[in-house]
């Protein structure tokens, strides 16, 4: 019996501290786990409580149970039991039997509403001028649109007032109440020489006759009424019309004065070795002799470079095609190219050159020139283009 007793005392803190599996492969246990259950045909059955054997219990915060009144999973939040089956969607809707909807929020919270059909109203037209209005109740009202109280709206003699007449008789006001007989509508009349305002209480009048009072200089609007008109000035003369002209084929602008004399204007100069032409409105015009340009990077992405021009990136290293929509009239184009310098570091020499040039495309040829000695190291590199055409 010592034995024993000595055995459990060495044995008691290992099993304290020990982990525990439960069902099919016990010696697996996760290193994490104290207790693991594991079984394909057998389940872990909760402690089985009616309600108020729940609500009896204050246990820890995370406690289970199974409520054989709800029948359903209930945890303990540290306050109260709360429901999980209410829980996972918050609201719950009991169909009363009586016509009554009762909506419950899974905290004890009710509301209970007429879940009765809505009746519907109607607005039926009687085809005779009347239209017959039922309500939810089945109550009938007839709206007669014929039976109307024809209003005539009048002036009853009195200077400023408005009468609506038939039935009953109701008299606007409408006459000026702020008693201020200078702030009226008047009219600016011209009459015989004197400027006058109408219904001016202090009657001002602007007399202006005496002005012209010599009607020999008045001017009826004949030619024949004027007198002392120079004689180089006769009856219906026309203004002389300049005109002025440009030839599109030369440039040239003709003016032509009153006296019929013809000047010209040389807008493009005649002088040799001038590169401004004339273009197809008659207006100077120059070509350049630069038709494109551009500065493309080692992986044949262009840096910058003018409109339309696209690179072509080609098999092996330092190979590159310049494509030209549409740019050159022909393949005799100049072709100017440059790489960056390397100051005699790594490909001490290089070298650039083209080939292959059509007059749509040329290609580009970059590699370290060893002077002869071997075949052209070549390599990917910046380079930059100018063509010109003539």
């Amino acid at each position: 019996m010592k034995k024993f007793l000595f055995l459990l005392a060495l044995l008691g803190p290992t099993i304290l501290l020990a982990q525990v599996k439960i069902g099919a492969h016990p010696e697996s246990i996760d290193a994490g786990s104290i207790l693991e259950l594991e079984s394909s045909n057998k389940a872990l059955v909760l402690t089985r409580l009616n309600n108020e054997q729940m609500l009896g219990l204050n246990p820890l915060r995370g406690a289970l149970i199974y409520n054989s009144d709800t029948a359903c999973l209930h945890y303990h939040n540290g306050i109260q039991w709360i429901n999980l089956c209410t829980a996972l969607t918050g609201l719950t809707f009991t169909d009363n039997g009586d016509g009554s909807i009762t909506l419950e929020d899974g905290q004890g919270n009710e509301t209970t509403f007429n879940g009765a059909p809505e009746t519907v109203t109607t607005l039926v037209n009687n085809m005779d001028g009347t239209f017959t209005y039922t309500n939810e109740a089945g109550n009938e009202t007839v709206i007669n649109i014929l039976n109307t109280d024809e209003q005539t709206l009048g002036t009853n003699g009195n200077p400023g007032h408005i009468e609506i007449s038939n039935g009953n008789s109701v008299v606007l006001n409408v006459e000026d109440a702020d008693a201020d007989n200078q702030n009226e509508i008047q009219n600016l009349e011209f009459n015989g020489g004197i400027i006058s305002l109408s219904d001016d209480p202090g009657n001002t009048q602007i007399d202006l006759s005496n002005y012209d009072s010599d009607a020999t200089d008045d001017f009826d609007g004949d030619w024949s009424s004027l007198t002392n008109i120079p004689a180089d000035i006769a009856d219906g003369d026309q203004n002389t019309v300049t005109n002025l002209v440009q030839d599109n084929m030369t440039g040239v602008v003709t003016y032509t004065n009153e006296s019929a004399v013809d000047q010209t204007i040389e807008i493009i100069s005649i002088d040799a070795n001038n590169h401004i032409t004339v273009g197809s409105d008659g207006g100077a015009y120059y070509e350049s002799p630069i038709k494109a340009f551009g500065k493309i990077a080692p992986n044949g992405t262009i840096l910058r470079a003018t409109a339309g021009i696209t690179i072509t990136k080609l098999a092996g290293a330092g190979h590159y095609r310049v494509n030209l929509p549409g740019m050159m009239s022909d393949a005799n184009y100049i072709i100017q190219i440059a790489q960056p310098s390397r100051e005699g570091a790594g490909n001490d020499d290089p070298s650039i050159a083209y080939l292959n040039q059509s007059v749509s495309s040329f290609e580009v040829i970059i590699g370290d020139n060893d002077n002869g000695g071997t075949d052209t190291g070549r390599f990917d590199s910046e380079f930059m283009f100018t063509l010109l055409d003539l």
